[in-house]
């Protein structure tokens, strides 16, 4: 790897020490040409101290924290503040059990592991993108008590009670990021294909802030569900709910079978070593393999948790559907979901390998 050193000005970067002004005046003292506008006479407050400015403080936190805790609710459920819209999924009670659920099933997934990344022993700094209920981060920040974690998401519903080494920031992750360039030793993105919509821009701030020789994770379910045995019933309701998913979230500017590009994008992002892994996911407990069986059961259990979650608000707002239809479609959904006859499985993409990188390297942003 090569090491980037930082000269500061003045310090062996070429320039000569500017000679004193024989005036003795400070040369960076404004002169009468660009003197700064006279300070009128202001009346001194001897007394004051912090009490006069508590109350201000507390209303403008108090607004601060109402902007973002102002949840919008809509057909019976719960949605983000911050950036109303930006999110088509809840963030009731309902779906943050769900995503606790997720969670747990991609533990058995990856044989518990927090990541695959080959990360140090012990990492000065890791962000989470999109950290929901900070479930991960926080599991991250537990196991590495010496790592600063970083968890970011649109909604403030993540606990308060956390590792001293975890922060939770309320940011949208496709604005600009302010982190300092090479800052982050792992950088940890899942189930997101209904956040972001430039995949570009944000591996390319990604690459900006990791460190040379840092990992960023990519983890999304395929969505490509497929018959082990070639017993899909005609009209499958599961085909025509994913593909209705497929252009309601198109509308919205997201690709949700973005994770067979995810090599592709690291690539053309100008990250080097990228290898992904392709894992089995069955949907339902059919596998008699015990550890395939857990994974569907639990994969199974958390889409009927969240099958009304996911179709509300992207079939009443980009198909024009009633609350109603929606209802009596999820309906038929189910039914075909507890079919014991029909053996789907599906598969994560993940992209755990070390993705290393010289820092003059890094593209910018445009």
């Amino acid at each position: 790897m090569e090491a980037v050193e930082h000269v500061q000005p003045g310090e062996d970067d070429g320039q000569q020490p500017k000679e004193a002004d024989p005036s003795g005046r400070d040369p960076k003292s404004p002169t009468p040409e660009n003197s700064a506008p006279a300070i009128p006479e202001i009346a001194v407050d001897d007394d004051w101290d912090f009490s006069d400015y508590n109350s201000d403080a507390s209303s403008f936190l108090s607004h601060l924290s109402s902007s973002v805790t102002a949840y919008q609710w809509e057909n019976g459920r719960r949605y983000h503040a911050y950036q109303e819209g930006r999110y088509p999924l809840p963030n009731d009670e309902t779906e943050l059990d769900r995503e606790d659920m997720k969670h747990h099933e991609m533990m058995l997934i990856t044989d518990f592991r927090l990541h695959l990344a080959p990360i140090p022993e012990t990492p000065d700094k890791v962000l989470d993108l999109g950290t929901g209920t900070g479930i991960w981060a926080i599991q991250m920040a537990e196991k590495y008590p010496n790592t600063e974690v970083i968890g970011i998401d649109l909604s403030p519903v993540q606990p308060e009670w956390v590792p001293p080494n975890l922060v939770f920031e309320i940011d949208d992750l496709e604005a600009p990021w302010l982190y300092t360039p090479g800052t982050f030793d792992l950088i940890h993105c899942r189930f997101m294909f209904l956040v972001i919509r430039d995949y570009p821009t944000m591996l390319s701030q990604a690459f900006r802030t990791l460190k040379s020789g840092g990992h960023i994770e990519l983890s999304e379910l395929d969505f490509h569900p497929v018959s082990y045995d070639h017993q899909f019933p005609p009209n499958s309701q599961v085909h025509l709910w994913i593909d209705l998913l497929a252009v309601a979230s198109a509308r919205m500017g997201f690709n949700m079978f973005i994770a067979r590009r995810f090599k592709s994008l690291l690539l053309d992002a100008g990250f080097v070593d990228v290898t992904e892994e392709i894992l089995e996911v069955p949907w339902g407990g059919w596998p008699k393999d015990q550890r395939l069986k857990t994974i569907g059961i639990w994969h199974l259990e958390q889409l009927f948790m969240g099958l009304q979650g996911i179709a509300m608000a992207l079939f009443t707002r980009m198909h024009g559907w009633t609350s109603e239809e929606v209802e009596v479609f999820l309906v038929g959904l189910r039914r075909e979901l507890k079919d014991k006859s029909i053996h789907m499985i599906d598969h994560v993409y993940e992209v755990p390998q070390p993705i290393h990188h010289p820092p003059s390297s890094a593209p910018r942003l445009t």
